[in-house]
């Protein structure tokens, strides 16, 4: 299933991507809900985090200290998710994180749109997004999904993910248009197609459950499908919006997929919301690939931080790796040849080191440590870079020190 949660970080950091317009105003409330989640993702397990770290961290995630301290971080208080602790003028002093596991997260959003007041447009440009993503729809089906909040409110919905290019709209032979997640649905004939063979109000329905049931169990035996009947089943693989395969056995079996396997609305991976386990990989192969000090064995070193909680005392680790730092990842504690990485999500280090078992990056070499990624300064996420708009700002040297000085919580700083 495509949660709110996942919509509204991905929206997010999509718009990240443009200069400030009528559209980018249109969702502004829901840009911000995101930021609330990019925050909470970074700053779970790290328990307390000094005013500096917070503000190097969020100005990693394209939030300014102005609005995470006056909207982003008061909005987690009121959530539960996070206490700040502040000087009697009202100056951050640091911040406790008590963010939730991801399945409370997934499952906040109501609460965090009802508290910001998210406007009919915002609430129907979900509705929108999340039923183009699940099948392509003719226009018309389209702006039904988000009447819910009234017709004008859909339609201006409608309008602004198509100008964001998180819609795309086509028009058929026969002129009427058809609407689509170009993320997920590549193929403008084929999917105008199967659009308008999907156009009957029932057929929607029909083929629209089938398609979530077999999101959520990627792979599904044919025969346990609870959602719809076969016929709909034969209509919706005829149609090209559900794939069939089968295992020829002594009994053979037909099981189901769908477009959806490894797409969210976004072009990312649905099973890694927060993008934390793509940019551990990432960072780890590039460690190994392009560093000028290469790490010879990423998953290696991964199966030492995850077995340990901690590696590395290395100089260069009291210096660098502002990037796994800023995602909440890691944190760095002790200074000099003392200086360590330590690891704050687990569970993402272990996806990442899945990932790399897959690729053949697990054999140890002679370096195993972390040095390459030093030269890491930043990570622009898939969704913004899909944006194709704006260019990513690179810090030099200097800039760097000066972040990296305000992202490092000292030891006698540290309040646990």
């Amino acid at each position: 299933m495509i949660s709110d949660a996942q919509l509204i970080l991905g929206f997010s950091r999509h718009l990240t991507a443009y200069s400030v317009s009528a559209v980018h105003a249109e969702l502004e409330t829901l840009r911000f809900a995101g930021q609330v989640y990019e925050m909470a993702w970074r700053l779970r397990n790290a328990q307390i985090s000094s005013a500096e770290r917070v503000r190097a961290i969020g100005i990693d995630a394209k939030i300014g200290p102005l609005d995470l301290d006056r909207y982003v971080l008061p909005a987690m208080e009121q959530l539960g998710w996070a206490q700040c602790d502040r000087q009697p003028d009202g100056g951050l002093v640091s911040v406790a994180a008590f963010v939730p596991p991801n399945a409370e997260l997934l499952g906040a959003t109501d609460r965090l749109l009802d508290m910001l007041l998210v406007t009919p447009t915002q609430r129907a440009a979900l509705k929108i997004m999340r039923a183009t993503s699940i099948q392509p729809l003719e226009r018309q089906a389209a702006l039904q999904a988000g009447s819910g909040h009234g017709d004008e409110p859909a339609v201006r919905a409608l309008g602004c993910l198509i100008t964001i290019n998180l819609v795309r709209e086509v028009q058929s032979d026969d002129g009427r248009a058809v609407v689509f997640n170009p993320n997920i649905w590549v193929g403008d004939a084929e999917v105008v197609t199967a659009a308008l063979r999907t156009e009957d109000a029932r057929v929607q329905r029909e083929v629209g459950a089938l398609i979530e049931e077999v999101m959520a169990s990627p792979g599904i035996p044919e025969e346990h499908v609870k959602s719809t009947e076969q016929r709909w089943i034969d209509f919706a693989v005829s149609a090209g919006l559900v794939e069939r395969s089968q295992v020829v056995a002594t009994s053979d079996k037909k099981l189901l997929f769908t477009p959806h396997l490894h797409r969210d609305p976004f072009g990312t991976d649905p099973r890694d919301p927060s993008g934390h386990i793509r940019q551990l990989v990432g960072s780890m192969i590039y460690a190994s690939t392009f560093a000028s000090w290469k790490l010879n064995s990423p998953g290696a070193f991964l199966h030492v931080l995850i077995r340990d909680g901690e590696a590395g005392r290395h100089e260069r680790i009291a210096e660098d790796y502002a990037m796994l730092e800023t995602a909440g990842i890691i944190e760095v504690v002790g200074d000099g040849r003392h200086a360590r990485m330590r690891l704050l999500q687990a569970e993402v280090a272990e996806q990442a080191l899945t990932v790399l078992d897959a690729r053949g990056n697990t054999a140890g070499g002679e370096n195993t440590t972390l040095a390459g990624i030093g030269e890491q300064r930043s990570y622009n996420h898939l969704e913004r870079e899909r944006a194709q708009v704006a260019t990513a700002v690179v810090l030099d040297d200097a800039d760097s020190r000066r972040f990296m000085s305000a992202l490092r919580d000292t030891t006698a700083r540290r309040n646990f």
